[in-house]
């Protein structure tokens, strides 16, 4: 079983190090623990990757079933001795979040009294261990032990400020981009002028606002310093309230894709069931070519 623990631990971290700081113990214990492993089964469970390690195919579908097993167990001990968790936490990154799950909310609380929702909110994808929370939306790649229920696509949509959108001003906008790394830089403006049929050098006044996320974008764009794409979701509520408005009616899909996620071994958990019954019926319709 302590061979099971370290390697399950070095398989989620791809680490020995990591591994060994997370159960206290020196990399040389973990790294004794995993050839006892390897022996006893007979199987080799990693292969040497650069200056780390990869599992080896047999390595992944023990980590699979380990991940499962692992969360299985410490549900039944909570169950057992009464330690279990009285919220179901759910991790959220933040335009999902405010954009998307607070404006619904209100029909969950209704339909799941029983249910105590703590919501978590995360600035990027929150990472899939049951340390952050019991249950997430991210579009991030799913994780092993894990599950996932589809909620949307992301589509996003061009805002201004109000008094800007349709006045000779708008023409001298300068465009807010949340792409910022040196590969991909305003590549979500160039992406959106191919769909529309403009010319970048039309549409920008010369330069790029830079931001890291949307939120930042959506506020950026309020306050009249340019124009940004966002999800429809976020900037649905800002333009209802008089904050933003359409650029354009023009949805432009982003490739990212919303997800629920949690571990297998919680699929039954009552709790974990009323949380996706209650996201497949409250889950944004198949989108559009155009704003309604």
């Amino acid at each position: 079983m302590r061979g099971l623990h370290c390697f399950e631990a070095v398989a989620r971290h791809g680490s020995v190090k990591m591994a060994a700081d997370e159960l206290g113990v020196s990399q040389s214990a973990v790294s004794h623990q995993l050839r006892d492993l390897t022996e006893s089964l007979g199987e080799q469970l990693f292969i040497r990757a650069g200056r780390g390690i990869a599992l080896t195919a047999t390595g992944r579908r023990l980590a699979d079933k380990l991940a499962t097993t692992f969360s299985g167990l410490q549900s039944s001990l909570d169950d057992i001795i009464g330690s279990g968790r009285p919220s179901l936490r759910l991790a959220v990154c933040s335009s999902f979040g405010p954009g998307w799950l607070i404006p619904r909310l209100a029909s969950f609380y209704e339909a799941n009294p029983a249910v105590n929702l703590q919501l978590r909110l995360y600035a990027q994808d929150p990472e899939q261990t049951a340390e952050v929370a019991d249950a997430f939306v991210t579009a991030q790649e799913l994780r092993p032990g894990f599950t996932a229920v589809h909620l949307l696509d992301e589509m996003l949509v061009a805002v201004a400020s109000p008094r800007l959108c349709g006045s000779s001003a708008e023409r001298d906008l300068p465009l807010i981009t949340t792409d910022i790394t040196t590969e991909r830089f305003g590549q979500e403006w160039r992406d959106y002028c191919a769909m529309t049929g403009r010319s970048l050098e039309g549409l920008q006044s010369g330069r790029f606002l830079e931001c890291t996320h949307y939120m930042l974008s959506v506020e950026m764009a309020g306050a009249g310093l340019g124009l940004a794409l966002v999800p429809d979701f976020l900037a649905r509520r800002h333009v209802e309230a008089g904050g933003l408005a359409y650029f354009d009616r023009m949805l432009m899909p982003s490739g990212r894709r919303y997800h629920l996620c949690f571990k297998k071994s919680r699929a039954q958990d009552p709790e974990v069931r009323d949380l996706v019954q209650w996201l497949r019926a409250e889950r944004a319709p198949k989108p559009v070519k155009n704003l309604a």
